[in-house]
């Protein structure tokens, strides 16, 4: 295949900020899953294909202090 050709168009999942997306990765290495899996789980969610969303961590006590 030559160089620059790909299967799939590159698409780029930008996170509001540094600290989202630092915050993020802990939590899918926390489930044992990766950003990429949890993005496409949520898509599936969103679209209907599925009613069941990626597992997400339990919230930690500073979390439950900062949520309004």
């Amino acid at each position: 295949m030559p160089a620059g050709i790909h299967l799939k168009t590159a698409r780029t999942f930008r996170p509001d900020s540094p600290e989202l997306y630092e915050k993020a990765k802990a939590a899918v290495g926390e489930v044992g899953s990766t950003m990429n899996d949890h993005i496409n789980g949520f898509l599936r969610w969103l679209t209907h294909e599925t009613d069941d969303l990626p597992a997400r961590p339990p919230a930690k006590a500073e979390q439950k202090a900062e949520a309004p």
